[in-house]
């Protein structure tokens, strides 16, 4: 696994913790899948109720990038929401995109 995609998943555990502290009754998954896309790995967080999925891509080509999509989970479609730069990347806007992506 390389450093960028370790950092993002150790990043989106440890917000994905924070948010089930705030929403006890929230039931998530956080899964890594290494060259989900072409060239490029991706930290998953899933919703197990409702069936949605989080997804932050980093691609080989540009891995201090990272790419945002939303989607059900169990497939491979996503729509694409935003990008951020790795290093700007906390866990207050990790949550903020769970919160929003994932709660409703």
């Amino acid at each position: 696994m390389n450093k960028n995609i370790e950092q993002l998943l150790t990043l989106v555990a440890g917000a994905n913790d924070q948010l089930i502290e705030k929403h006890q009754q929230l039931s998530t998954t956080v899964g890594l899948l290494e060259q989900s896309l072409q060239a490029s790995n991706a930290v998953t967080v899933d919703n197990i109720k409702l069936k949605q999925r989080l997804m932050f891509i980093i691609l080989d080509a540009n891995p201090e990038i990272v790419g945002v999509g939303t989607g059900k989970a169990g497939t491979e479609d996503f729509v694409f929401i935003d990008q951020y730069k790795l290093g700007a990347l906390s866990a207050q806007v990790l949550i903020e995109l769970m919160e929003q992506h994932l709660l409703s």
